[in-house]
């Protein structure tokens, strides 16, 4: 009996352990480049402790989100491009496009968790693994390949570089400059993980500010953004990635 005991009781602290991440998201852990942040007055939500994780990936299926590709458009993924296999998001095909939320956010903290697969396709078999964070995706604004949005890059060597994709605009402390169409404000300093470790990328958004984060360091910062609310996106760019987390925290 008392054997027993000990193994109900060993058994009850190994499963609190396992929910013991979630457990502490939900009673409101602030994530470390939040504790002393510069603008963490403005962070209502968090101070009042309002605030509650918006888990964006189930780990089960594509919930909340729709998939668009250059090739066939809208929720027409016909060659399974986008698949949850093992609790992780797995992308990998040649037809670019992305997974885009159906719910428009503002004022966050976003982080997600990502690794890149081994599979390139046509046209980048030899450029460098390319994909990308896109947020404040208006819902008024029509899908397309790079719809009007701000960019979080994710490329090998390049993650944390702003993009201001389809007319949007930004300023920014760092220096950046307009490529094709676009502007781009390269990021400060790499501290990625080498293939094929997992990397974390942490984007805060406030008002008309964002920054992005990678493995915890702040590598990129802007202002005056010409959008400030809208979707978020994952895109598919000729490599194979997988996510494992994609969370939300609203701020305000």
């Amino acid at each position: 009996m008392k054997q027993m005991r000990i193994y109900f009781l060993f058994t009850a602290i190994l499963l609190s352990g396992i929910g013991c991440t979630s457990c502490m998201w939900n009673r409101r852990d602030i994530p470390a480049i939040l504790k002393e942040h510069r603008d963490r007055a403005l962070f209502t939500k968090l101070n009042n402790g309002d605030a509650q994780v918006i888990s964006l990936f189930n780990g089960k299926d594509l919930s909340g989100w729709y998939t668009y590709t250059e090739k066939y458009g809208k929720n027409r993924d016909e060659e399974k491009i986008f698949r949850v296999e093992n609790g992780l998001l797995h992308f990998e095909g040649e037809p670019m496009g992305y997974i885009c939320t159906n719910d428009s956010y503002k004022n966050f903290y976003l982080r997600i968790v990502f690794r890149w697969g081994d599979k390139k396709y046509p046209p980048r078999l030899k450029a460098a693994r390319d994909s990308g964070v896109l947020y404040h995706f208006s819902e008024e604004a029509k899908d397309g390949l790079w719809p009007p949005s701000i960019e979080c890059q994710i490329q090998e060597n390049d993650c944390g570089d702003y993009w201001c994709v389809g007319g949007t605009s930004a300023q920014s402390p760092n220096s950046g400059q307009m490529e094709g169409t676009q502007q781009r404000i390269p990021r400060t300093a790499n501290y990625e993980n080498p293939n094929p470790e997992w990397n974390t990328v942490e984007v805060v958004c406030v008002d008309d500010k964002s920054e992005h984060y990678v493995n915890g360091h702040l590598v990129n910062e802007a202002y005056n953004l010409s959008v400030r609310e809208g979707k978020i996106l994952l895109q598919l760019e000729g490599a194979e990635i997988f996510y494992r987390t994609v969370e939300l925290l609203p701020l305000k």
